[in-house]
């Protein structure tokens, strides 16, 4: 798929490397010092795992055998379901946590 649409595996990659270092620290800022290492690689491993889920229910739900376009529509809504539910916790975090002055 991104073989003729180099521009959207470009973006798709650049995205990720914008977004992970950010979304890192955001994690380790709220985490006490002595559990970083830990909430580091359960978060990297819940991306992992994640990942691995994703590629392997929309795949299924893509090569349905109602053909590639309907398991397309139906694997993406779920999708943006889930990022829009995503976004919402992630805002919900950001706005709730008590400011660090010093710390």
């Amino acid at each position: 798929m991104h073989g003729r649409r180099p521009g959207a595996a470009i973006g798709l990659q650049l995205g990720r490397g914008l977004v992970m270092p950010p979304t890192t620290a955001l994690l380790l800022e709220h985490v006490p010092a002595h559990q970083t290492g830990t909430a580091g690689g359960v978060f990297h491993t819940s991306r992992q795992v994640g990942g691995a889920l994703a590629v392997a229910v929309f795949g299924a739900l893509i090569s349905a055998p109602a053909g590639f376009g309907h398991g397309l529509r139906i694997s993406l809504a779920p999708a943006a379901a889930i990022a829009l539910l995503a976004a919402l916790a992630a805002l919900d975090a950001t706005w709730m946590a008590p400011a660090r002055h010093g710390a």
